[in-house]
């Protein structure tokens, strides 16, 4: 599995799961293909490449993997800076554990999806109309 996943520039199961599922979709999509800065509160700037891109028309989502909950501390602050410095055509999609996504703080991302629910967030990118509006998403309570 792990020359499989080097050849196409994944760097985890859960991403080549998502990679796999997108090819099955024909959803085109790109692997750490943009890259953005952050400005964190302390003035330092992060820099950052969303593990996954999908572009649907001007609209672009961004998918990244959460392996597991004790990842959500350190990424809260940061998550929550990209979404207040770049574009709202840009939709984060979070993906993570069943049972990590109650500590996921809305505020960090636009989209949130199980990782056991690849083919639904898969499908909810395919389905997007590249000349229409984002479709609303109902973060979970």
């Amino acid at each position: 599995m792990a020359k499989a996943r080097a050849a196409h520039g994944t760097e985890s199961d859960l991403e080549l799961k998502v990679c796999e599922e997108m090819g099955r979709q024909g959803v085109v999509h790109e692997h750490r293909s943009l890259h953005f800065r952050v400005r964190l509160p302390s003035g330092d700037v992060a820099e950052y490449e969303p593990d996954i891109v999908a572009r649907r028309g001007p609209i672009l989502f961004l998918l990244i993997h959460l392996e597991n909950a004790q990842e959500i501390p350190r990424q809260r602050e940061f998550l929550n800076n990209f979404l207040e410095q770049h574009s709202p055509e840009i939709v984060l999609i979070l993906i993570a554990p069943p049972e990590a996504l109650r500590e996921l703080p809305p505020e960090i991302y636009d989209e949130v999806y199980a990782a056991t629910d690849i083919g639904r967030v898969v499908r909810r990118i395919r389905d997007q109309d590249p000349n229409g509006i984002i479709r609303p998403f109902v973060k979970p309570q």
